[in-house]
């Protein structure tokens, strides 16, 4: 089993690629959460655009059935008319003249909505439109923002394949539990950090004083010291100090 001292030492060297890795992650910037927005966006257009489209095809049904609708009425009214010339009752003469009028009000009607149809089509096929225009516009600068990315990309891949296999190299020198415990503070450190040295007298993660006696079991090395306050690992203790110049002894 691997001692405290060995443990520490390669969790530092680890933090260090870790530290490296994070560098090239920030050249890239915001542009991979960018790129995925993007693409949800124009997911989300084109389900737009879809629905839009399925609503010109209902609208056109709807004309069509409308106009069907007015070729029946109108036969029937030419049949009313044949009727109506026909009778001799009065009474008679007049029901076939009300069904005469229901059926041109539902003639009206018919068109009425048709009229609304064409415009809801109309309306409809601008939304498109405006639409598909958002779509190109959020195509072109996806394309551009990938563009960026895979130079970006390609121009430091060999250094963070190179990273990555020191950061492997590294983590096998390091017990798992432990190793999983540095995993498990970083993933929660805005910077990444998740092992620290106690420089002058204070945590390099939260710059929080840590007590003499504490410092003390921290260079020992015989068990892991946590910072009371964020939690990280302390990997050593390191005090500078300016030192004054000595005198220089001149020879006699």
């Amino acid at each position: 089993m691997q001692n405290i001292e060995k443990d520490l030492k390669a969790l530092l060297k680890l933090q260090e690629v870790d530290k490296q890795i994070e560098a090239i992650l920030h050249l890239r910037g915001a542009l991979p959460q960018e790129i995925q927005k993007l693409e949800h966006d124009i997911v989300a257009l084109t389900s737009q655009t879809t629905t839009y489209t399925e609503g010109i095809a209902e609208a056109e049904q709807t004309i069509a059935s409308l106009r069907l609708q007015i070729k029946e009425l109108e036969s029937d009214i030419q049949r009313y008319e044949e009727q109506q010339l026909q009778i001799r009752n009065s009474r008679e003469y007049d029901a076939i003249t009300k069904e005469l009028e229901l059926h041109q009000l539902d003639i009206q009607l018919a068109e009425k909505k048709i009229k609304t149809n064409y415009a809801r089509i109309e309306k409809l096929q601008q939304d498109v439109l405006t639409v598909q225009a958002k779509i190109d516009n959020a195509s072109a600068t996806l394309k551009i923002k990938k563009d960026d990315l895979d130079t970006i990309i390609t121009d430091s891949q060999t250094e963070q394949e190179a990273l990555i296999e020191k950061r492997k190299k590294y983590q096998a020198q390091i017990t798992k539990p432990l190793l999983q415990q540095y995993e498990n503070i970083r993933s929660h450190m805005p910077n990444k950090l998740g092992v620290v040295k106690v420089r002058d007298g204070a945590c390099e993660g939260c710059f929080t004083m840590i007590p003499p006696y504490m410092q003390a079991d921290i260079q020992d090395k015989k068990e892991i010291v946590c910072c009371e306050h964020c939690g990280r690992i302390f990997g050593d203790v390191i005090n500078v100090t300016i030192l004054e110049p000595e005198e220089e002894v001149e020879e006699e």
